[in-house]
Parts: C-alpha cells; structure tokens; sequence
C-alpha cells in the first residue's frame, strides 16, 4: 500500500507571531513542530504499512525551514520527504494550498493508495486543506476518522458524528483525515532522528516543477484573504449563586431573559 501523508510545520503555540501588514502568521525564526494531528496521520500511515507493505510519502508546502519537519517524519519511519517550497506559493488561503497539495499528489509515482491528512491544523483550524485535495483529485472521502481496517481492496472506516457512531466502506484510492482518538503517535528514537538530519533525503518541488502558474498559487490564487485581526475577548468569571431550587430557576430565567436567550412568550410555554 502506498500511502501519502501531508503534514505543516505549525508554530509553538506560545510563540505565535502575526505580520499585522501582511496579515499572516510569521513562520520564521520561532519554534515549530509538527502539527499534532499530522503526527496521527503519520503515525495510521506507519501501521497501515507495518501490517500491508508498502511505501510511505511525506509532503509539506512552506518556507524553506518546512524541511525540519520533513526529516523528523523520515525519522518517525516515512521513506521519502517532498517539500513544496517556492516564494510564489507565500500568501496561500487553504484553497490555494490544497491545489499545490493536489498537483503535487497527482506527480507521484505510482499514485498513492491513500492519502492522510490530519482534520485540522493548530494554527488555521479550518478543516478545509484535506476534504479541498479529495475534491480536486476526485477521491472518496471521510474526514475525522476514528478508526480505519483493512479489507483486500478497500478500508472501513468509523468517526464519531454528534454521538452517533457512523461507518464507511471505500474503495481505493481515497483520502482521510483523521482525528486524535485514531491512535497516540509515537516518539521516534534520537538515532533514527540523527540518521534523517544527516543522511535523509529531502527533495524540493518549486512552481515550474508542478506546472504551475503564479496566478493559481499563493495569495493571487487565493479566494479568501484576511483583512482584520483581533485578541479574542477576555472570559467574564462564572457566578456561583446558592439557595431554594426555586428561587435558582427563577433567578436563572430573568437572567436568560436579559440576555434575550428567551423572552416571556417562550418562558410560558
């Protein structure tokens, strides 16, 4: 089984910093790490080879510093690391970054079997870049997976949906991603860490590598941008109020009014 797994080098989460001129989150120069739910996707990657055979493909679009988190996805057990890297790319909303993410995927050779990616990231939060690529290279998909078996030439997969638990069958090739609940990554070895650092392979793929034009990529090829960045609002403390179970209610619903979460005609009923 040949699988592809894409992963982001996200920032540490303490050390967030944000191109207010540009509106984009500043990747260089701080600290990063593998977006956690891409070291599960990794980490389902690597089980679904232990127990098929095959080979494992790692991809991330970034700065050229993306290569970090490449060469510790060799170390986690990936065989090969492609990194998307071109000045053209700077800029992209998750469209833009799926289409470069979905050229790039119909490249290999021979095509993945599946691809994994994580639902979302800790820095954007969207959920788009995944279900985006499926779109794109008209695959079968589930987003959020839970649990994924093998069949000869399928998967069955299960996620959690609104405490239902639901289950597909799809045929190959498709694409998943995966929530926390699939498996707990594991911690790769510092040899096998040093040994992708100083002897894995990493190879860059640029704009004309992908057949790209710069009108499709980055922020041109962008259908969304930001124009506004706020803090979020401080949490206002909880109340903790005592005394007879009906005087609560009644204190509870007066509340609720005043904020316009009811009013008297539904209190009635």
């Amino acid at each position: 089984m040949n699988i592809a797994v894409c992963i982001k080098q996200v920032p540490d989460t303490h050390t967030i910093r944000i191109d207010e001129k540009r509106m984009t989150i500043v990747r260089e120069g701080g600290d990063n790490v593998i977006n956690a739910l891409d070291c599960v996707a990794l980490e389902a990657a690597l089980d679904l080879k232990a127990r098929r055979g095959g080979s494992i493909t790692v991809l991330t679009m970034g700065p050229p510093q993306s290569e970090e988190a490449l060469r510790e996805a060799l170390g986690y057990g990936a065989d090969t690391a492609i990194l998307l890297s071109d000045p053209a790319f700077a800029g992209a909303d998750t469209l833009a970054t799926s289409h470069v993410l979905a050229r790039a995927i119909s490249r290999l050779e021979p095509f993945p079997d599946l691809i994994l990616c994580g639902k979302q990231t800790s820095d954007s939060d969207t959920g788009h870049v995944g279900p985006q690529i499926a779109e794109e290279l008209d695959l079968p998909q589930v987003c959020g997976v839970d649990e994924i078996h093998l069949e000869e030439n399928a998967l069955v997969v299960k996620r959690l949906s609104d405490g239902l638990v639901e289950t597909f069958r799809l045929s190959l090739p498709a694409l998943l991603t995966v929530s926390n609940a699939l498996c707990a990554p594991r911690r790769p070895s510092f040899g096998d860490l040093e040994a992708a650092f100083s002897m894995g392979s990493v190879r860059t793929w640029r704009l004309d590598d992908l057949g790209l034009n710069p009108d499709e990529v980055g922020a041109s090829g962008s259908a969304t941008w930001v124009v506004k960045l706020r803090s979020a609002p401080p949490k206002a403390r909880g109340e903790i109020v005592s005394g007879p179970t009906q005087d609560l209610v009644d204190r509870l619903i007066k509340k609720l009014e005043a904020l316009s979460v009811i009013d008297e005609e539904s209190r009635s009923q």
